[in-house]
């Protein structure tokens, strides 16, 4: 539904809220998104509303596999399904509007050059890492959750990345002595947090 700032028919399994599955009004896969608590400690207030956006008693952040203005209208036909597959681009609701405020992540390395983006490392087995504007000095309130991943020049998944400690089977908690394999530059204030990150294959 539209009413929250959030779209699509959401599932979750097990009252995991750290994977939620979206579909559209025809039944087919739209989305995913992963969604925290509501806390006074995370997310931090400049992450509320853009990109966690509150709906009941969590903080929801959301990626859209197809243009989020079809989700909850006139959705993919069986015949459009058949033939994309389970999505066309990759949107993140980086806002309180789904529609208006949601951005396309490159699907070529290349698209990445003059964003934010900054390029982290190639972990093996995982790809290039990309992160939103870190570095040393920043405050981990600013921390930008998501991460991009780069095989071959090509968008083949992203990731969450929080700050905070989260008790899902289906978060990792990589050791701080890892962090250095998948970042150039540490942000120091990183050190002093827990990471629940998650990866997510295109």
């Amino acid at each position: 539904g539209d009413s929250s700032g959030l779209h699509g028919r959401r599932y979750v399994k097990n009252n995991d809220m750290t994977i939620i599955l979206i579909y559209d009004v025809q039944g087919h896969i739209a989305g995913i998104s992963a969604a925290v608590p509501k806390s006074s400690s995370f997310p931090s207030a400049e992450m509320r509303n853009h990109p966690f956006v509150l709906s009941g008693n969590n903080y929801h952040i959301s990626v859209y596999f197809v243009d989020p203005a079809i989700i909850c209208t006139t959705g993919r036909s069986n015949s459009v399904y058949n033939h994309q597959g389970v999505g066309t681009d990759l949107y993140l609701q980086n806002g309180t509007d789904p529609i208006a405020h949601s951005k396309v992540i490159p699907h070529q390395e290349t698209g990445i050059k003059g964003t934010q983006w900054t390029l982290g490392k190639c972990f093996p087995t995982m790809g290039v890492h990309y992160w939103y504007n870190i570095g040393r000095d920043m405050n981990c309130d600013n921390f930008f959750p998501m991460f991009l991943l780069y095989n071959g020049g090509q968008l083949n998944a992203f990731g969450w990345a929080f700050a905070t400690q989260l008790t899902s089977t289906h978060v990792e908690h990589p050791p701080k002595s890892s962090i250095g394999g998948f970042m150039k530059e540490i942000p120091q204030c990183l050190l002093n947090h827990d990471l629940s990150t998650q990866h997510i294959y295109l």
